[in-house]
């Protein structure tokens, strides 16, 4: 694959820029994307690549889902998920003609019911056949043979500068694309989980979440799959799962049900060139370990915060990428040779390794949001376990909402105190008053937001539960 001359530009800014800086090592990537040649000079033609990717592309109904939400304040990592919609959109694109469809974890975790539209506006009731959170892939099943598949790059190397586009349905609205370019390939998010993104500046709002990002040849190079946002909406950031990585997830969805992964227990981040000389090291090869689990093998074996993994299962320093890399592929039940700086020395741990617990089966999920639903979509957490702090009224508080609740207009960090006239403390009263009113009912439930504090009527719950019949490209107003 060429490279465009504005890529090859940047790269070159990069990697003199490196070497400015006093680097021991070129940026391995800049010099490989400087080496790739050059292209005749050429208008970037995205109106022929997003007619070519897109019979592929498949918006997605979400009925009632659900997920975590980022506590009130923080500014990480944001799916590009949108909690004010009573139906949700995401997107997705075909892998398999028999019916095998990719899209975000976040998007489908819980879901009650999912549906997908294909470009010729046919209709399927979809199964969820695997997730993976790690990496944020769902794969999905619909009872259809001889779809049109998306074309992968086969070449993995993406260059910072090189033009990409998004194609899905953000807000329902289906088939948009927006496009933009690379702005950082690999990128590791703060505090994440150690999987490659690619960076770019190309936007994405909520209904994107699974949807393909291709080249300028139409070919996908990763799936859509966050924002990187203060509350909630494009910043100029958003990132992607690359295409390589996401199939190869899908594999073994579509194996297995679920990906296996070696796991030590040890959280780790890339080793900057900021922070290399703090820990006396003039390279930034390596994973900077920033958290141990209690009673992991990491724990077992005195790794600490601080130290500094240099290499997994060799004694060549590694990339951050290839010790993540090395590490899931151990297996578990084995152990894995570590070698680690500590305090500007040297030394060799061997590390037990362990199985990657799986993500809940989609039964288990359906479970789970089916018993959210009893609770009108609220899911409610007492007041010792709310961001870590301790608060002055007893009462729940909500950390997360869909359904009725939310089409009520409750929301995230509300305090409940009280069900109709019954007041309530844990999710023990809040379950017991529930159990004692009709589905037929409306229940009032006593508010405090801020300052104010006020009753909510929640429609009953058999009313609340009556399908709702929408086109998939049609707006829904959000809950203010």
């Amino acid at each position: 694959m060429k490279t465009t001359a504005f890529a090859q530009g940047v790269a070159a800014l990069a990697l003199g820029a490196f070497a400015l800086a006093g680097g021991t090592n070129a940026w391995p990537q800049a010099r490989s994307c400087m080496e790739r040649s050059q292209p005749a000079s050429q208008a970037v033609d995205f109106a022929a690549a997003a007619a070519r990717q897109s019979p592929a592309v498949v918006s997605i109904m979400v009925t009632e889902g659900s997920g975590d939400r980022p506590a009130i304040g923080d500014v990480r990592p944001s799916m590009p998920w949108d909690r004010a919609w009573a139906r949700g959109f995401a997107s997705g694109f075909i892998i398999g003609s028999d019916g095998y469809i990719l899209t975000s974890a976040h998007a489908v975790t819980g879901a009650r019911a999912i549906s997908i539209v294909t470009a010729d506006q046919r209709r399927f009731d979809a199964e969820v056949a695997g997730v993976d959170r790690l990496s944020d892939v769902a794969l999905l099943k619909v009872a259809a043979s001889g779809l049109p598949v998306i074309v992968p790059r086969r070449d993995s190397e993406l260059c910072p500068g090189e033009r990409v586009a998004a194609m899905g349905a953000p807000f329902g609205f289906e088939r948009s694309v927006t496009a933009g370019v690379v702005s950082a390939n690999p990128r590791y998010m703060p505090g994440g989980s150690g999987v490659p993104l690619i960076q770019s500046d190309v936007a994405l709002n909520p209904g994107n979440s699974g949807g393909p990002l291709f080249d300028e040849r139409g070919e996908v190079v990763g799936m859509n799959s966050m924002i990187y946002s203060p509350g909630g909406g494009y910043f100029g950031m958003s990132f992607s799962l690359p295409i390589d990585t996401a199939m190869r997830v899908a594999d073994e969805l579509r194996a297995t049900g679920h990906v296996r992964r070696g796991h030590i227990g040890a959280r780790t981040q890339p080793l900057t060139a900021e922070l290399a000389p703090a820990f006396g090291l003039a390279s930034t090869q390596g994973a900077l370990i920033v958290r141990v689990d209690p009673d992991s093998p990491a724990a077992e074996a005195g790794l600490r915060s601080g130290d500094v993994v240099l290499a997994a299962g060799g004694d060549t320093a590694m990339s951050y990428a290839d010790i993540q890399n090395r590490v899931a592929a151990a297996r578990a039940g084995g152990r894995i040779a570590l070698k680690i700086w500590r305090h500007k020395t040297p030394l060799t741990v061997q590390v037990g390794v362990v199985e990657n617990p799986p993500d809940a089966s989609p039964r288990t999920a359906t479970r789970a949001a089916a018993q959210q639903e009893t609770r009108f979509g609220l899911e409610l957490i007492e007041r010792k376990g709310v961001l870590g702090i301790s608060l002055p009224s007893p009462g729940l508080y909500v950390q997360s909402v869909s359904g009725s609740a939310q089409m009520a207009g409750l929301r995230y960090g509300d305090m409940l105190i009280a069900v109709n006239d019954v007041e309530v403390a844990s999710l023990a009263d809040f379950d017991t008053v529930i159990r004692s009113i009709a589905e037929s009912d409306t229940v009032a439930l006593l508010v405090v937001r801020g300052s104010a504090r006020s009753y909510v009527p929640i429609l009953p719950r058999s009313a609340a539960r009556a399908p709702v019949a929408r086109h998939a490209g049609e707006a829904v107003a959000p809950v203010p």
